[in-house]
């Protein structure tokens, strides 16, 4: 059960140094997708640790990887160093047991013909795409930026898991909305900073006239 991966998570030595490696082992025979819902689940609920969507959407796509060319490929140097505080990660396994376990009584195998290899390419180049948009460093005062592509991620990795044509459904209009709301950030960022660059001659004018 999914839940009880993740209890294991909970009881961690708070002292610990907690490697992707090391919490693979923990997560057991399913580790490389369960390594990826923990890395989403930060983004899907408030928990102090800022800076992490650059290492932690790059760890996806490594996972991501591994889950489809399963024993060829090594995480690179900088993920093989990269620690979490023991207490980190209990913290982020207690806080998302609710979700998990309600996640546990949802899915089930159906609509299997989804996850056929075709379909499994599709949902593995999606999950890429939108572990991509988690690391693109994204000012945290644009909202959703993280949580969009977390959450596709998160029910692309257990599709696969439970062999749940729904949940890749849910993961693909996930995926799908992640890329229109930053297409629309980048439309309005685009046309902010033209009209700025437009304005600017007459905004240096005024100041040049304010200083005088």
């Amino acid at each position: 059960m999914l839940s009880k991966r993740f209890e294991a998570l909970a009881d961690l030595d708070a002292n610990e140094k907690i490697t992707l490696r090391r919490l693979e082992e923990i997560l057991g025979d399913d580790g490389a997708p369960l390594v990826i819902v923990f890395l989403c689940l930060p983004f899907l609920f408030p928990m102090p640790l800022p800076g992490i969507s650059t290492v932690f959407g790059f760890g996806i796509v490594v996972f991501t990887l591994r889950v489809f060319r399963p024993g060829r490929l090594h995480l690179p140097d900088f993920l093989e160093r990269f620690t979490l505080k023991g207490e980190s990660v209990s913290r982020i396994g207690e806080k998302s047991l609710r979700f998990i376990r309600r996640l546990e009584r949802l899915l089930r195998p159906r609509l299997t013909i989804l996850l056929t290899q075709p379909g499994r390419v599709l949902v593995g180049l999606a999950m890429l795409s939108s572990a991509f948009a988690l690391a693109i460093p994204i000012p945290p005062v644009v909202p959703f930026t993280n949580t969009l592509p977390a959450l596709a991620i998160t029910f692309f990795a257990l599709a696969l898991m439970m062999r749940d044509g729904v949940a890749a459904i849910v993961g693909h209009l996930f995926h799908i909305a992640t890329w229109v709301y930053f297409f629309s950030i980048a439309t309005v960022a685009f046309a902010f900073a033209k009209g700025f660059l437009e304005k600017l001659p007459e905004i240096i004018e005024w100041l040049k006239n304010v200083i005088a």
